[in-house]
């Protein structure tokens, strides 16, 4: 199975800045509506009237509002897969787990709201992809992975895991720490990547 994102609205970044600008806006304008009312309540051109787009620019860069729903998390994940190159406490990681779990814990509201509507469930599916996504790369550029298992299988796998043990959190904030959440994380990932002794 491949570790592609299910959906891909767009197949590269844009360059342009207007672009950004526009679908960033549209983006921003879904997430409020979100916190507002019921998913399947909103309309494109509620999008449009909030974020001060034209229908045809709308249609120029997305079909529906799942698209431009998919189109913010997948924002979401590139900077996060940015931030690897940073040093961590932990050392070289898979995944940027702390900032991930801070950003789940302050967009609480958006998170509850796609969870009334029905859409949360769709949402962790996307994440599970795309978390996978950067764990695969970040395992075929280390050279600690000595794992003889498919690297894509494993990093779904090790994806799997961490949306489920988010998803837990989520509901039990006071348990652990995302710091706490990461280092547990890659303790896990690291003994699993280990090459079994024979």
């Amino acid at each position: 199975m491949s570790n592609k994102p299910l959906a891909t609205v767009r197949n590269s970044p844009e360059a342009d800045p207007r672009v950004v600008r526009t679908t960033q806006a549209l983006g921003r304008a879904l997430v409020e509506l979100i916190q507002e009312r019921n998913f399947d309540d909103i309309i494109v051109q509620n999008i449009l009237d909030r974020a001060g787009v034209a229908r045809a620019t709308f249609y120029a860069h997305y079909r529906n509002k799942e698209d431009v729903l998919h189109s913010s998390y997948e924002r979401v994940f590139t900077v996060f897969e940015q931030s690897l190159g940073r040093p961590s406490p932990i050392g070289a990681r898979l995944f940027p787990v702390t900032e991930f779990v801070d950003h789940v814990s302050e967009a609480r509201g958006v998170v509850d709201a796609l969870r009334i509507s029905g859409q949360l469930d769709e949402v962790w599916d996307l994440g599970v992809g795309y978390a996978a996504g950067i764990i695969e790369r970040r395992m075929a550029a280390s050279t600690d992975v000595t794992q003889d298992i498919s690297r894509s299988l494993v990093a779904r796998m090790l994806a799997g895991a961490l949306f489920e043990g988010i998803k837990w959190w989520y509901d039990h904030p006071s348990v652990s720490t995302p710091a706490q959440i990461d280092a547990a994380f890659h303790e896990m990932a690291r003994s699993a990547l280990r090459r079994p002794r024979r």
